[in-house]
């Protein structure tokens, strides 16, 4: 009998286990049905308001891309199509003043001149119609910009040739733009879609724009800014929409400008408050800033009482667990402040996916393609439901968060305390200070991933850097042998981690800083992956040919240090002027295999703006394009819609995913902006 208890209590015992492992299938399977309905749209969109991406016009018009938006966004932000150039044109199309009345123009009383640009609103009002079909909102980017507006929306009789208006001309120029867009917009059956306006953009960061020559190199107390805002929200308050729709300050590096912001910010509410808050673009990398750093100017700006909106979010990565864990933990960090009460209204990725992001040879977004989620967006929605639970329901028992941050920054002695400098584009040679030998490509050709090393001046081509600055602070330094870039092996953030070139693609692993030393002329170049933390390092402090080149942490020393010689000899450190000679273009205009270039310069004296068009004549489709500018015609300090590379002395352009294949009689547009000054013609090759 006992025997028999015994058999007895093993099998309950056993049919125990079974049910319990039965049920931890199904409460398994339950939780992963519950995460596999979340979406950004029922998650995010739900909770901030706005759920967004960045879109084109081709891409509402395409009815896969518009699907899969719909199941993760009700919010799209125009990439560059509502921007300034885009509504006003290359170059000005005059109207006369009742012409432009009986269109619907608004005219202020101060507006003294007999014309009036023409605004070309057939994109904006094709894609607020397409948002009103489909139940998705817009935020209008922007109307305010020193980069992507003519000249000669600044200049006499509207003429690019002429000088600068004063101030009076311009206040009525800019209340006529305003108030003309806005009204259009709110005029239309499908204006209720725009429920936010980025009314000035960058303007801590502008250089060298026309408002700037006419108002001054203001900051923090931008009379046009102030002005602006005043012209937009007295728009608002005449269709009274002051409760429904909300006016932004929209910058990128905010998390470094934390005090120059908040103080633009409060000099426009000066009087009336007449600006909600900031547009936080956050075009971020794992390396750079850390997830505590962006945090911590996130809470800056709810303190201060503004409404956020994050506008532009990509992050460049090392790869897709290195962005995942980036995304979980600032993610765990943006929620866990909007759950504190902080007023953040809506979060905007930039880009669909992968396949259209504007960061050339990156892989930045939630999405490899459309439909194809990466870890990172898994991430994502698992720091939602961490502080939130999961969609329409409300947490348990939610978990603080405990950031960490990506890069922490070593102590004492290793902090280069140092000023950024700035080596402007070109070609040079990096010489080493304690050895006096320059930075070689080992061998002078290139095999896939190549060494770097130290090795006497001979002029050789491995020898040759063209330096780019980029526009987060950073540059890169591309070989003469081709578009192999200088790299950190691997993207690691160690010690000793080897320094060589590959396949430029401009990452964070090719990415470095300039630092000043107390000698004039001598520089520490800094690595992205460790947020300058370790420099460029001849190794173990050896000055023989085919020292090896790697990183190491800060200290400072000559062996840390490099000069950028021009390249302007045959052979490095030997004086003379023979300038290396670029391939010739033909024209400001030539056709090649049925391929037409076609562009628009805009010149301010002290930097332009080059507006290009690729038309296709050939016959039939393309599917690529190579174009070749020579570098000492235009100067290319930035550029959007294509890949920029450096060879032989010209810019290499090619196309980006979205605008590689164009069909017969199509065409597709790309731009650029430099600084100096430009001729009124630039040769150019088609390959």
């Amino acid at each position: 009998m006992e025997k028999i208890n015994i058999n007895m209590q093993k099998f309950f015992a056993r049919m125990m286990v079974l049910f319990m492992l039965v049920c931890a299938i199904g409460m398994s399977f339950s939780v992963d049905a519950s995460a596999a309905d979340a979406t950004l749209l029922n998650t995010y969109g739900a909770k901030y308001g706005y759920s967004g991406t960045c879109i084109n016009l081709y891409q509402l018009r395409d009815s896969g891309q518009l699907s899969f938006l719909k199941q993760h966004y009700n919010s799209i932000t125009l990439e560059n199509e509502m921007k300034p150039d885009a509504l006003l044109g290359g170059s000005a199309r005059l109207i006369t003043v009742s012409d432009a009345k009986k269109r619907g123009y608004y005219i202020p009383d101060n507006y003294k001149e007999a014309y009036v640009p023409q605004i070309n609103f057939n994109t904006v009002d094709e894609v607020m119609k397409i948002c009103y079909q489909n139940g998705l909102k817009m935020r209008a980017h922007t109307l305010v910009w020193h980069s992507q507006t003519p000249s000669w929306f600044f200049r006499n009789n509207y003429s690019g040739n002429s000088g600068f208006v004063n101030a009076t001309t311009m206040d009525a120029r800019l209340e006529m733009y305003v108030k003309t867009v806005m009204n259009h917009v709110y005029t239309s059956q499908y204006g209720s879609v725009v429920y936010a306006w980025d009314v000035a953009n960058e303007v801590i960061h502008a250089n060298n724009s026309g408002w700037e020559a006419i108002y001054g190199n203001n900051r923090t107390n931008a009379s046009y800014v102030k002005k602006a805002f005043a012209y937009a929200y007295d728009t608002l308050e005449y269709f009274k929409l002051t409760d429904s729709v909300k006016l932004f300050y929209n910058d990128y590096n905010t998390y470094m400008e934390v005090s120059n912001v908040i103080k633009l910010v409060n000099y426009i509410n000066q009087g009336r408050k007449t600006c909600a808050g900031v547009g936080m673009q956050s075009h971020l990398g794992t390396g750079f800033p850390s997830v505590d750093y962006y945090t911590s100017a996130l809470n800056s700006f709810v303190k201060a009482g503004f409404e956020v909106q994050i506008t532009e979010m990509d992050i460049t990565n090392k790869g897709d667990s290195d962005m995942a864990n980036y995304a979980y933990n600032l993610y765990k960090n943006i929620n866990t402040i909007k759950k504190n009460g902080g007023k953040i209204t809506s979060i905007t990725w930039w880009g669909l996916s992968d396949q259209t992001t504007w960061i050339n040879n990156s892989k930045p977004l939630l999405f490899s393609r459309p439909g194809s989620p990466k870890q990172a967006y898994n991430k994502v929605i698992q720091a939602y439901t961490e502080v939130f639970g999961q969609p329409s329901s409300q947490p348990s028992n939610p978990q603080p968060s405990n950031p960490q941050p990506s890069n922490p920054q070593p102590s004492g002695q290793n902090i280069n305390k140092n000023t950024t400098a700035r080596i402007s584009d070109g070609w040079y040679y990096l010489k080493n200070t304690l050895s006096q030998k320059y930075l070689t490509v080992e061998g002078n050709k290139v095999n896939g991933w190549t060494n770097v090393c130290i090795s006497k001046g001979t002029g050789v081509d491995g020898q040759k850097w063209y330096v780019t600055n980029t526009q987060d602070g950073y540059i890169t330094l591309t070989s003469k042998l081709g578009n192999y870039m200088l790299d950190i092996a691997n993207g690691k953030d160690e010690d000793g981690a080897n320094i060589g070139i590959y396949q430029g693609y401009g990452g964070d692993a090719q990415k470095f800083v300039v630092k000043n030393t107390n000698n004039g002329g001598i520089y520490t170049i800094g690595t992205k992956v460790s947020n300058a933390v370790r420099y460029l390092d001849v190794y173990e402090h050896k000055t023989a040919d085919g020292t090896n080149v790697c990183q190491w942490l800060y200290y400072g020393n000559p062996n840390q240090q490099w000069q950028f010689e021009p390249v302007r000899d045959a052979q490095p450190g030997q004086g003379g002027n023979q300038q290396e000679q670029p391939q010739q273009g033909s024209g400001s205009q030539e056709q090649a295999k049925g391929l037409v270039l076609t562009t628009s310069i805009n010149n301010w004296g002290s930097g332009y703006q080059v507006s290009y068009k690729v038309t296709n004549n050939t016959g039939s489709a393309v599917n690529s394009w190579t174009l070749k500018i020579p570098t000492d015609q235009v100067k290319i300090d930035s550029s959007w819609n294509v890949n920029v590379t450096v060879q032989g002395g010209n810019y290499v352009i090619t196309p980006v995913n979205w605008n590689s294949h164009i069909e017969n009689g199509q065409s597709i547009e790309f731009g650029s902006c430099g600084t100096g000054s430009i001729g009124s013609t630039i040769g150019y090759s088609f390959n």
